[in-house]
């Protein structure tokens, strides 16, 4: 079986996560109009009809709902149209009212799904198959306006690869001690402010240890009002470590590959 990973940005803080035919999607269905990029809608197209890159699409998992990662009313439409299976969302008592008519949906209509928003330090394992776990992490979302918002950072496990993605979590070390003890790391996701902040970066090298740190949900770089390009690309030569690769996720369909049991990332731009 190969054991390779390829990541795949859709937009923003989506990706899609590929490995011996299985497809995962994390954060990638959402349509918001403001400083991020949206997922183009020739892609959730795609998405609906099964067509590459996105033929092999069985999981959809989201961090937390805010609409630059997640509009329900999008995989309210997709799941009518194409069966999954799995869906992972935030628990309704944390969303909308939309959240709300996806999962009636998923309960009437039998859609495998989980539903999360953990309180911070909570874990939650889901068995997928032999080889393919999903944890989920809780965490508070960053910034005091947003402290209310439980963001599940989720832990993906494949074929004893371990993939971590943040969304929009704080950097508050005691989140991640425990629920990451004795987690090997191959890839972590963080977003720029994570990875800019002093207590991100002190969370990345003493408690990820990672191989590789992906910094992603950014717009894409034509859509970049912000300049968080050029904020990334310094933090990335500032912060440079021995043993941990860092990478700018950011243009349309960018690929990384990562190959087990080795330092080499694959990154195509």
């Amino acid at each position: 079986m190969n054991g390779n990973i390829d990541i795949t940005l859709v937009a923003n803080a989506g990706v899609l996560i590929e490995h011996n035919g299985i497809g995962l999607l994390v954060d990638g269905m959402h349509s918001e109009e403001g400083p991020f990029s949206k997922v183009p809608g020739a892609d959730l197209e795609l998405m609906r009809r099964g067509q590459e890159p996105f033929a092999n699409l069985d999981y959809i998992l989201f961090t937390h709902e805010h609409p630059d990662h997640l509009t329900p009313g999008l995989v309210l439409n997709h799941v009518r149209q194409r069966p999954v299976k799995g869906l992972f969302l935030p628990n309704e008592r944390h969303g909308s009212q939309t959240l709300g008519s996806l999962l009636e949906y998923a309960e009437e209509q039998a859609v495998p799904h989980r539903t999360m928003s953990l309180e911070p330090g909570e874990t939650r394992e889901f068995k997928l198959s032999g080889d393919l776990s999903v944890t989920a992490i809780g965490t508070r979302h960053m910034g005091p306006q947003y402290q209310a918002v439980r963001n599940d950072c989720l832990l993906l496990s494949l074929e004893g690869m371990n993939l971590l993605f943040t969304g929009d979590a704080d950097h508050v070390a005691a989140y991640y001690e425990l629920p990451l003890r004795g987690v090997t790391l191959d890839a972590v996701f963080v977003n720029p402010l994570f990875f800019h902040n002093a207590d991100g970066q002190a969370i990345i090298n003493e408690i990820f240890q990672p191989r590789h740190v992906i910094v992603y949900h950014m717009p894409f770089p034509e859509e970049d009002t912000m300049r968080f390009t050029a904020l990334v690309d310094n933090d990335i030569r500032k912060h440079a470590r021995p043993g941990i690769q860092a990478h700018a996720l950011n243009q349309p369909r960018q690929r990384i590959r990562l190959l087990p049991d080795s330092g080499v990332t694959r990154n195509n731009r």
